[in-house]
């Protein structure tokens, strides 16, 4: 969950597209991640999936001579999920749900190109820019009647990607590394849209689908320290501006009411590391670990007031419409490991394997609704906690 001051593979794409200017060395990168939710609500396992996907990598320094040399890398990761391209699940607002934490099923590719300043006035400064793409699903179903008076329908559906800028920045200057980091939201939306024609009635066009997946427009900074040339401290500080998220839902059709705001609040995510390095004649050995704390963007489920498709609130006889807001997330302690094994298979070739593990500790919370519609459970407040666990690999070489 670091890297932003010194990423220097594939993961540059995503955590600094500087660091891609650190390469020196061509990388393929292959692997696989998962994460296991042990939810709780009111001290029973909410169900939640697994999430499963494999990550594909790519690192090339490009091979310029002259002034370019060593100046120019590419850095491209892919993340694709197991089953599908993309999932989601769009529900009504009163329904219980964890908006955050549903966010794992959804093809993502990153791309970034690092430019190392090095042997100028900016010496030791690296700069970065790249995009990260979201897969999005958008179709139309039309529906008419044919010469005998038979409902007939056409689906048609489009599997397109939508676009975000990341730019950063680096600064080495002897055993200090600095970075900071940009990423603009990224969206995912699944929306059919429903015509009709040649009926008795004239019917609306209708809207079903949502918003699946959403990256908060994120700013990240870091400091690294090596006391020593094979140990390395990290701090890092990452905003995310949960404030700009819309919600998952949107108006079926031009007169529907829309969900109530989500009130989400912008939020910042301390996070510490260390890193030490096992050396051999041709082997290394690195060991890895760190702590973050997530605090939720979310408040508490509650009952807020619904808003009209305008995004205005909306009201009937001069009474506000109200409605349970289920919305559910807690803050997380993240414990963080990993180890990477190197392999010299020559003096330009490489062999790499690196495994991570995080367990993040939710923090039970007190909600002010109870999960259910009974009046029964009026003062019954919901009560949630947990557990996630979150694993995967990679194999690399590099030449």
């Amino acid at each position: 969950m670091t890297g932003v001051s010194f990423s220097d593979d594939y993961e540059s794409a995503f955590v600094n597209p500087a660091g891609a200017a650190r390469a020196r060395r061509r990388g393929i990168h292959l692997g696989l991640q998962a994460a296991a939710f042990d939810l709780q609500l009111d001290g029973a396992r909410f169900p939640m999936d697994s999430a499963r996907g494999m990550t594909i990598g790519a690192t090339l320094p490009l091979p310029f001579g002259d002034v370019l040399k060593d100046r120019i890398g590419v850095a491209i990761g892919v993340y694709t999920p197991q089953q599908v391209l993309l999932r989601g699940q769009i529900y009504y607002p009163e329904v219980v749900q964890w908006p955050v934490l549903s966010r794992a099923q959804s093809l993502a590719v990153q791309v970034g190109l690092g430019v190392d300043l090095h042997d100028t006035a900016l010496d030791g400064v690296r700069v970065g820019a790249g995009i990260s793409a979201l897969a999005n699903v958008l179709g139309d179903l039309d529906v008419r009647l044919d010469e005998t008076n038979r409902f007939v329908s056409t689906v048609e559906t489009q599997l397109l990607a939508s676009f975000s800028p990341i730019a950063g920045v680096m600064y080495q200057r002897g055993a200090w590394d600095a970075g900071l980091v940009y990423r603009h939201e990224t969206r995912s939306e699944m929306n059919l849209i429903i015509r009709t024609a040649d009926l008795p009635v004239s019917l609306p066009v209708l809207t079903v689908g949502g918003l699946v997946q959403y990256d908060a427009p994120q700013l990240a900074g870091e400091l690294s320290f090596r006391p020593a040339p094979d140990v390395r401290l990290i701090g890092n500080l990452t905003a995310r501006f949960w404030s700009a998220y819309p919600g998952p839902t949107r108006p079926t059709s031009a007169s529907s009411l829309l969900a109530p705001a989500p009130g989400f609040a912008d939020t910042v995510s301390p996070r510490i590391a260390v890193e030490g390095t096992l050396r051999g004649p041709r082997v290394s050995l690195a060991l890895r670990a760190g702590y973050a704390f997530e605090p939720t963007a979310s408040p508490p489920a509650r009952i807020a007031q619904r808003r009209m498709g305008d995004g205005s609130l909306a009201t009937a006889m001069g009474e506000s419409l109200q409605v349970p807001l289920r919305y559910l997330d807690n803050d997380r302690h993240v414990l963080t490991a990993g180890l990477g094994f190197a392999y010299d298979i020559a003096p330009s070739q490489r062999l790499r394997i690196d495994a991570f593990g995080q367990m993040h500790a939710l923090l039970d919370r007190t909600h002010e609704i109870s999960a259910s519609g009974d009046p029964l459970d009026e003062d019954r407040a919901m009560q949630t906690g947990g557990l996630i666990m979150v694993g995967g690999w990679t194999f690399a070489l590099e030449y």
